[in-house]
């Protein structure tokens, strides 16, 4: 703040003194340089205003230190905000690239999914209670030993069953009085990975229905052969995508046991390689139609086999 007053001071005396000098050079109409008096007036008032300027910069840059980097460093401050600011960049750009890296590492750490089948089994109706509830005790061992081999804490199957005797017990009363074989599966509540309790699991107990019988059309699309084949794949992949979503509605389960590539079987996955090529030899728009091969039950796999027909009004 004294800074502050000290300059004001200061100019306001120059301005003073330059006014009082101007207006006494023009009463005595004195000349300088064979100026005209009137001239000399007003160079005495310029002088007067440059020596304000002048002043007030050096006073101020002899009382702060950022004065004078403002007045005699700016391109030098330029130049590091400048470089400040490319680092700035870079630093984000390694950022970012490290939270993809962690991302993919976590990604990599997961060991089911959210939503991810863990196992699945049929158990048949009719059986006593007895007999179902072993069944039941079975798939729980199978189910702890996969999830042991995938690096997942889980307590001793002997803990396991003793803690959940209420709900295995309640499920094989259900079984047992069922009419027809009951499809039961383990699904992760959510994301599971490598280190952690094999927690959060949702058991399923549903019927083994029917969903689909040997030989029915389940979807289709129109596809160009025209496009190229990492394109047609895409395409392809979408629509076996929605093939298993509707499949999932539809009461579907998948049984990641059968080594199966989710609930497509492997033959169906090389029908679908297969088809890619076959559509891009054609070179043309055609409608691809997904045929299932064998009655498929809730527990699957689904194997589905594929038909090419020319679109309609080609």
């Amino acid at each position: 703040m004294i800074p502050i007053v000290v300059l004001l001071l200061v100019s306001a005396i120059i301005a003073y003194l330059g006014d009082a000098l101007g207006t006494w050079v023009g009463k005595r109409r004195l000349t300088l340089f064979n100026l005209r008096p009137r001239l000399t007036a007003l160079l005495v008032a310029i002088s007067t205003g440059m020596l304000i300027t002048l002043l007030t910069l050096g006073v101020s840059a002899w009382l702060s230190e950022h004065v004078r980097i403002a007045l005699f460093s700016v391109e030098q401050l330029a130049r590091e905000r400048r470089t400040l600011e490319q680092e700035r960049d870079r630093l984000r750009a390694d950022i970012d690239s490290l939270r993809d890296q962690v991302r993919v590492k976590q990604e990599e750490l997961v060991v089911f999914r959210k939503d991810e089948p863990l196992a699945a089994t049929v158990i048949p109706a009719g059986q006593p209670v007895e007999v179902t509830l072993l069944d039941l005790q079975r798939f729980i061992e199978g189910l702890a030993a996969r999830a042991r081999a995938r690096g997942l804490v889980v307590k001793a199957d002997a803990e396991f069953l003793r803690d959940n005797r209420p709900m295995l017990a309640s499920m094989a009363a259900m079984i047992a009085s069922s009419s027809e074989d009951m499809v039961v599966g383990a699904v992760a509540a959510r994301n599971i990975s490598i280190g952690e309790a094999l927690g959060d699991v949702r058991f399923l107990v549903r019927p083994n229905d029917l969903i689909f019988k040997a030989g029915q059309e389940i979807a289709s699309i129109e596809i160009d052969g025209a496009l190229d084949r990492p394109q047609i794949a895409r395409i392809l992949r979408d629509f076996m995508e929605e093939i298993n979503h509707e499949v999932v509605r539809l009461g579907m389960i998948g049984n990641p046991l059968t080594g199966r590539f989710g609930d497509l079987s492997s033959e169906s996955m090389l029908s679908f390689y297969d088809m890619v090529n076959q559509i891009r030899s054609l070179g043309r728009k055609l409608v691809l139609i997904a045929i299932v091969k064998e009655d498929t039950y809730a527990v699957g796999p689904l194997n589905v086999s594929f038909r090419l027909e020319e679109e309609s009004g080609s």
